[in-house]
């Protein structure tokens, strides 16, 4: 069934969703030079290229920008999400606009733009700065630089950590009718996801066994509240995980719920958790049940704003429009990598 539906893909989507079935789903290397040349044409990536500066650094910021631009007063351009993008859209780490990228980010004064978001301050949820430098790395499957190995460590402790969270009453305060960490033991985020996701050094039995202990448990405590990082008399949004109900059957989805689930989920498989934790287990023949029912598609169409707007939060929309049913291409192609890193490919 999915070997008709990549070659469908592969006749009609478009060169991103190509290149990338090729590369890391056929693992086929052949005629990928032309799809990166097609890619090059599309408008959004030639607006990201736009916004690299002589000196390499993407943007003006480096957490922050909007692709297809979003115009709001706040709206800045930003190297993270610039990179993000590329990535996603199949430039590797041998493109130079990208090694030019990541270089200006090795720099001294690489992170413009500041905020409390730069503070070291774990035990209130205030990660530091290096933690989503090394996420974008990572991306490009680069983890050996010395600040992103210390970030991977860090982000394994603050999973393990989370197996003392056994009421949400006991790590929270309330402040302004929000709640806020008020233990030294917080959630992981989606940052801490993505960096294991997307590194390999760590991974061991033992290391492997401990992080699918932690997910586990972070499923059973779903659904999972708001909480905000208290800083002096300042309420932080942190960047958490979605779902905030990480066991919710997939049946009982609204289309708001599916890209929150698109992108955490597939998080799930790379790291290759899915099969050994029963919750996700029963999500993933949920959805080849959907993909059975589509005969080898993905034919629900969600709300389309987090699939299309890209940010360092938001974007997983290949297609540069979803008219004429192109939307089922891109949840297809995302179908097929949950399946090729969950093992069923």
């Amino acid at each position: 069934m999915y070997n008709e539906t990549i070659k469908q893909l592969m006749e009609h989507s478009c060169p991103s969703i190509k290149y990338r079935i090729k590369k890391e789903i056929l693992e086929d290397d052949s005629g990928l030079d032309q799809l990166q040349h097609e890619i090059l044409q599309d408008n959004r990536v030639q607006y990201a290229l736009s916004w690299q500066n002589d000196d390499g650094y993407f943007g003006e910021v480096f957490h922050g920008g909007w692709i297809p631009r979003e115009k709001r007063k706040y709206s800045t351009t930003g190297a993270e999400s610039a990179l993000r993008f590329l990535r996603e859209m199949g430039f590797s780490v041998k493109n130079d606009f990208v090694k030019r990228g990541l270089d200006a980010l090795l720099k001294e004064g690489w992170n413009k733009g500041g905020s409390k978001w730069n503070s070291y301050i774990p035990e209130i949820g205030l990660h530091g700065q290096d933690y989503i430098r090394s996420v974008v790395f990572a991306y490009f499957g680069i983890e050996d630089h010395g600040f992103i190995k210390t970030e991977i460590e860090r982000a394994m402790e603050v999973f393990i950590r989370s197996e003392n969270i056994h009421d949400f009453d006991d790590i929270t305060g309330v402040y302004k009718n929000k709640r806020f960490y008020k233990s030294a033991v917080v959630l992981p985020e989606i940052y801490h996801l993505r960096l294991l996701a997307y590194t390999n050094g760590w991974r061991n039995e033992e290391s492997l066994g401990r992080i699918k202990e932690c997910i586990e448990h972070l499923i059973n405590l779903s659904p999972i509240p708001d909480i905000y990082i208290k800083y002096k008399s300042q309420l932080i949004a942190p960047a958490m995980l979605y779902p905030r109900n990480l066991s919710k059957k997939l049946s009982d989805f609204t289309d708001r719920d599916w890209f929150c689930w698109f992108h955490t989920f597939e998080l799930f498989a790379r790291l290759g958790v899915v099969k050994d934790i029963p919750q996700l287990l029963r999500q993933l023949d949920e959805f080849k049940t959907i993909l059975r029912q589509g005969e080898g598609f993905f034919r629900i169409k969600p709300d389309d704003y987090g699939f299309k707007k890209w940010s360092a939060y938001t974007g997983l929309a290949l297609e540069k429009d979803w008219k004429n049913e192109r939307w089922m291409y891109d949840l297809t192609f995302r179908s097929l990598l949950i399946l090729k890193y969950a093992g069923e490919l």
